[in-house]
């Protein structure tokens, strides 16, 4: 496993980073035993870089990760994100989660098909005080005095535009309870902002094949700054999973004939599409850490399979960014 340095923070960290917000949850695979053996799994292969949230599987993925790594907690740069609420019915459903989770995978209910009623509807939540309560909640689960990033979980730009939270999270850091403070930003315009603030340490946002735009610009201005760039999303929110056929595709997403121009620029290059797309975003100029996404362990074994394979020339880099941002032409009738 490659290692880079994450900006002007001074850490080293896996190329790869361990995406956690599927763990845990009512409608997690299997138990909490094998959510900490993925973990310890992606430890030992080299991952060191862990990406959760306080809202992810209502606080159960924090405290996964804080449990898998109570005794390594030196070999690991954790990464947890702030801002969001977590509303009434989910927080009774973690309560309840020991009863809940069997039945609904006996049912086969799917996360997607939950009805707001039963999971929610989530709202944000950027004053001072909230945040730093979230911080604490956040370490509890994480068993650390010390988180090593601490992000705002995709702010408004009202919210980037204000100091109050900055002035409350440089106190949190002058008291020892993070290290460094960034911005989980949703579009590439957000990120510009975010990193103009004062501070700042790192910038997570959408990358990849299907989000080929921070190229334009926007990489290159946050190194400029001494930001360090969190990608997320290389394989498209799944969107580049070669079992979707057209149909399903063109049902998923408006994107879908980019998607198709993509697997044809892979084939060609002769390279499986979720490989190539790894390896673009691990081949873009300026990006410390790529996010993948896991749940299983057959998921983080064939991230490694695709990680173990050459990286990109830059001949087929070049390919790739232009069949990502090439007008397509008219779809036929």
């Amino acid at each position: 496993m490659n290692r880079r340095e994450l900006g002007r923070t001074g850490l080293s960290v896996s190329e790869v980073g361990f995406g956690a917000a599927r763990i845990g949850g009512i409608l997690a695979r299997g138990d909490s035993r094998e959510a900490l053996r993925l973990l310890e799994r992606a430890l030992d292969a080299g991952i060191t870089y862990y990406d959760t949230a306080n809202i992810y599987s209502q606080g159960e993925s924090e405290a996964l990760i804080g449990k898998a790594f109570r005794r390594r907690r030196g070999q690991v740069v954790l990464a947890t994100k702030g801002g969001y609420c977590i509303p009434g019915q989910r927080r009774l459903i973690a309560r309840a989660k020991p009863l809940v989770r069997p039945v609904a995978r006996m049912l086969g209910i799917r996360r997607e098909r939950l009805p707001a009623a039963v999971s929610g509807t989530l709202s944000q939540d950027f004053r001072p005080e909230r945040l730093l309560r979230a911080l604490e909640g956040s370490l509890r689960r994480l068993r650390t005095d010390c988180v090593d990033l601490y992000q705002l979980h995709s702010p408004p730009r009202s919210v980037l535009a204000r100091d109050d939270w900055i002035q409350a999270l440089e106190r949190a850091r002058q008291q020892g309870k993070l290290r460094h403070w960034g911005v989980s930003a949703e579009t590439v315009e957000d990120a510009l902002l975010a990193v103009q603030r004062p501070g700042i340490a790192l910038v997570q946002l959408p990358f990849g094949l299907l989000d080929p735009e921070p190229l334009a610009g926007c990489l290159e201005r946050a190194h400029g700054q001494g930001v360090a760039v969190v990608a997320r999303g290389c394989y498209g929110g799944g969107l580049l999973k070669e079992s979707l056929g057209a149909d399903e595709l063109r049902a998923a997403t408006e994107k879908w004939r980019r998607v198709m121009a993509l697997r044809e620029a892979a084939s060609r290059l002769g390279r499986p599409l979720l490989q190539a797309a790894l390896h673009f975003s691990l081949r873009a100029p300026r990006v410390s850490v790529t996010l993948v996404g896991m749940r299983t362990m057959e998921h983080l074994e064939e991230n490694l399979a695709h990680l173990a394979a050459p990286p990109l020339t830059d001949a087929e880099f070049a390919a790739l960014h232009a069949t990502a941002t090439s007008p397509l032409p008219p779809a036929s009738a």
